[in-house]
């Protein structure tokens, strides 16, 4: 009987793993379809090397994955799960003495590998791919710094650096109608107005730059409280090579959960501390999702009467947007009442948890984990 119920566990495991793999490369090719304009613009249109916009994109796969493995997860057992019901091996699981308490270990093994997994990814990953992707699109626009530009919109092409053309064209490499602001080292903003300007791309010993004519520069000193005013007939400005390394630093998305917490403690109830903690609660409390959505997948997954993936995808996107529902909600109530805010991060996962211990207790020897009624009111029993 031993021999059976290892044997049966196995044969769970082997079968979550192809749905897992499947919904994995799925999910993550959605969301990647959503840059995938913007990526294939740089290489054709702006002429950024296939090289950067390579590390570009690897840089964004932390972010995906974020959301792609608890979907991953829930539609793996969903699947798994699902296919046995409909041929009735659930049945068989039970004659070999695999009550529902025990079907539900290979499932939390599945949880917990993939748990492991999301809250790597949480931990270091985020971090390093916000990060990564700052240092690179600073390279990227300092070899072609018309990729930032678009008409009517104020854009940071830089650090401290804003423009903002009236008119671009169609190659994107000139302008007319510019607004540029920037910070020099150790002094002030300062507002260039010009009538026409062009992108220069990067040199040997040069950085990628904007040539400006016929305009303005405005700037004050605060010392003297003296507003001033000069004009150009060309002028020449390179964008800065590295991104602002202390700058992405501090920024909450750029820390690791354990910087993360030292900001938490460090700031007290200051203003920014809301911030630190959003961060913070939200990428633990989506990690932690991965247990919550295998578990509530058991009684999904079992309560299937038909074959097929339609019902399953179905169920993972209703589920993942209720999900991301709570996501939302904490988001509006960061500023106004964080304490709130963390208790409408952790609901999901807590009333998720509640549920799925309740119906295991019930369950006892038996693989029908849901109600009757709730079945026949869920259309999953006739």
């Amino acid at each position: 009987m031993i021999l059976h119920v290892k044997l049966s566990r196995k044969y769970l495991l082997a079968e979550m793993a192809g749905p897992f793999m499947l919904g994995l490369g799925a999910f993550t090719l959605v969301v990647l379809l959503q840059r995938f304009t913007l990526l294939a613009d740089l290489v054709i249109a702006r002429g950024v090397p296939v090289g950067l916009v390579g590390r570009l994109l690897l840089s964004l796969f932390p972010s995906f994955f974020e959301i792609t493995l608890p979907a991953s997860l829930l539609l793996a057992v969903l699947l798994a799960l699902g296919r046995l019901s409909a041929d009735s091996e659930t049945t068989a699981l039970s004659g070999a003495g695999m009550g529902m308490r025990s079907v539900a270990i290979p499932v939390l093994i599945t949880c917990a590998i993939v748990f492991s997994a999301s809250l790597l990814v949480a931990w270091k990953g985020l971090a390093w791919g916000n990060r990564e992707s700052q240092r690179i699109l600073a390279r990227i626009l300092a070899e072609r710094a018309s990729v930032g530009a678009t008409e009517h919109v104020f854009r940071e092409i830089a650090p401290d650096v804003v423009i903002y053309p009236d008119q671009v064209s169609a190659d994107g490499r000139r302008m007319e109608g510019v607004f540029l602001s920037f910070r020099p080292p150790d002094g002030n903003t300062l507002f260039v107005f010009a009538r026409e300007g062009r992108f220069l791309e990067a040199g040997e010993e040069e950085a990628a730059g904007i040539e400006l004519s016929d305009g303005t520069i405005h700037g004050d000193k605060s010392a003297s409280n003296a507003y001033r005013v000069a004009s150009f007939g060309r002028m020449v400005f390179h964008v800065p090579v590295e991104a602002n390394e202390v700058t992405i630093a501090s920024e909450p998305k750029g820390m690791t959960l354990p910087q993360l917490a030292e900001k938490i403690e460090e700031t007290g109830k200051a203003a920014p501390n809301a911030r630190y903690r959003f961060y913070f609660h939200r990428r633990l409390s989506i990690a932690f999702s991965c247990i919550t959505f295998g578990l509530l997948a058991i009684p999904l997954g079992m309560s299937q009467r038909a074959r097929g993936k339609s019902s399953s995808f179905g169920k993972t996107l209703a589920m993942i947007l209720v999900y991301y529902a709570f996501i939302a909600g904490a988001e509006m109530l960061e500023k106004s009442t964080p304490k709130i805010m963390i208790a409408v991060f952790w609901m999901p996962n807590v009333l998720g948890i509640l549920l799925a211990i309740w119906i295991l207790y019930r369950s006892e020897q038996s693989v029908e984990l849901l109600p009757d009624w709730l079945l026949k009111r869920g259309g999953f029993k006739a």
